[in-house]
């Protein structure tokens, strides 16, 4: 059954967990008071901002010394002027965020039956060497029941579905103004989740697959203090950006200083052969890219092994991200065995309740200042999974047991008029619930919660009878009410 075709009544199912209650030690009348004093307000919102439950995060703008490097490599080597680099970095954010993911053996299928014009595979070699290497990978001709000619025809017509994008020369620079800060404000917000959820887990060194602008190296160094990262090793197959990463990480923004930003930064342009082991492992905004499933798993299977406390993967949050997300999701799960734990944002290791739409997450971010104009804060949809080597419990304080908690995860944003806060919630059991949260009948800390709470955040509740299971929960007369029509 559809979870939207129906809306639990959570005042009946769940409880707020002890530690949203001790958080807020106050009268339940006062929580949720809209005449409340401007002072009371700052404090109870600093009080949700340090629940290890509440993950959000204000708009985030880039680092003062990245922002000015940013600034300064366009300056020196851009022709162009600052609005027009705007507008055509606006196209190239568009393409990027209606790109599908490349899967070849899809297009293949779906074009059984299209009449097409006789195609050389070598100019498709020659237009898209990265398509040719991506279709290189599947057996067509187990696929197509025909002519050699109709398998070259089947090839060439993929290139019209999906190209991969060299970045290289002014590539580089519309990436740097359309994706910097976004791309540094969503890394942010998937680090952030296990520093404040695991602060006893610093890593020493980080390995970025897929560097690009160096945004996950700025974000770390974010999140945890400076100087707890000491070696961060980058692969960004790019020379050019590679070359921009490399100048921005300067501390006098000259490529030929010997002194960084940070210490112990490694540039490669491919994948080690050492099997060197990360206490963090990151790919951001890379899986996309890669022309294959096949050439996607090999990089996954890689990135595993090499990891030792985290594995973070970010793709935008559209349907072509979540489906990379899933997709790896799947295969590490396959590969991983015992030694692999879910982290977030799923609270279960079972078939995604959501897999047939997008689970993605907000973060508010500020445009770095290319130019004078007004700049508001900015919303950026990101897709993300994090998985451990390990039970990642072992980084709390305190410690907790495994499978000691229920923790739900809000999974679309927030909706509902008047008083109802009405959430889609994945469980712990791998279903999807829409669930509304009347005032008058929900624990009063656990509503204040759930009011501010967005995509993302995990829900500190509790069943209300913890031996109590699903099944006989939707029996509950009068816990069920048909959507409104």
């Amino acid at each position: 059954m559809d979870f939207t075709a129906r809306i639990v009544n959570g005042s009946l199912r769940y409880r707020a967990a002890k530690a949203v209650s001790s958080l807020f030690r106050f009268s339940p009348q006062v929580f949720c008071d809209d005449d409340a004093s401007p002072s009371f307000r700052v404090s109870m919102n600093e009080r949700l901002r340090q629940h290890p439950a509440f993950l959000s995060l204000p708009p985030l703008p880039l680092p003062a010394q990245l922002d000015s490097a940013a600034i300064n490599f366009l300056r020196e080597n851009s022709l162009s002027t600052p609005k027009s680099i705007e507008a055509r970095a606006q196209l190239l954010a568009d393409y990027l965020w209606s790109r599908p993911l490349p899967s070849e053996e899809k297009i293949i299928r779906r074009k059984l039956d299209t009449e097409l014009n006789p195609v050389d595979i070598e100019e498709v070699r020659t237009a898209d060497p990265g398509l040719a290497d991506a279709l290189a990978y599947h057996h067509v001709e187990e696929l197509v029941n025909g002519s050699a000619r109709n398998v070259r025809n089947l090839k060439a017509e993929a290139i019209e579905e999906w190209k991969s994008l060299t970045y290289s020369g002014h590539n580089c620079e519309l990436y740097l103004v359309a994706r910097l800060a976004p791309n540094f404000a969503s890394t942010c917000r998937a680090l952030y989740e296990i520093r404040k959820r695991c602060p006893k887990f610093i890593p020493r060194n980080l390995f970025d697959f897929g560097s690009g602008l160096g945004t996950v190296t700025w974000a770390a160094n974010t999140v945890w203090p400076v100087g707890c990262v000491k070696e961060h090793y980058m692969v960004e197959p790019s020379a050019d950006m590679t070359h921009m990463s490399e100048f921005m990480f300067q501390k006098n923004f000259a490529v030929h200083s010997s002194e960084t930003v940070f210490p112990g930064i490694y540039l490669r342009r491919f994948l080690p052969s050492t099997k060197q082991t990360y206490d963090l492992v990151v790919s951001a905004y890379s899986m996309i890219e890669l022309p294959g499933t096949n050439e996607r798993r090999r990089v996954l299977s890689n990135l595993w092994d090499r990891t030792a406390g985290f594995l973070v993967l970010i793709e935008q949050g559209t349907k072509a991200g979540f489906s990379a997300i899933m997709e790896a999701r799947d295969w590490l799960m396959e590969v991983g065995g015992d030694d692999i734990h879910i982290f977030a944002p799923c609270p279960h290791k079972k078939v995604c309740g959501k897999k047939d739409a997008v689970c993605n997450t907000i973060v508010r971010f500020y445009q770095f200042g290319l130019t004078q104009d007004k700049n508001e804060p900015q919303n950026e949809l990101l897709s993300y999974l994090i998985v451990s080597r390990g039970d990642w419990r072992r980084y709390q304080v305190p410690v907790v047991p495994a499978d000691s908690q229920f923790l739900p995860r809000v999974v679309s944003f927030k909706t509902g008029h008047d008083t109802n806060v009405t959430h889609d919630i994945c469980l712990p059991s791998g279903s999807i619930e829409r669930t509304v949260f009347p005032k008058k009948q929900t624990d009063k800390s656990l509503y204040f919660f759930l009011r501010h709470a967005k995509a993302g955040d995990i829900v500190p509740c509790e069943p209300v009878d913890c031996d109590l299971t699903e099944d006989n929960a939707d029996q509950n007369d009068g816990e069920e009410t048909e959507v409104a029509t």
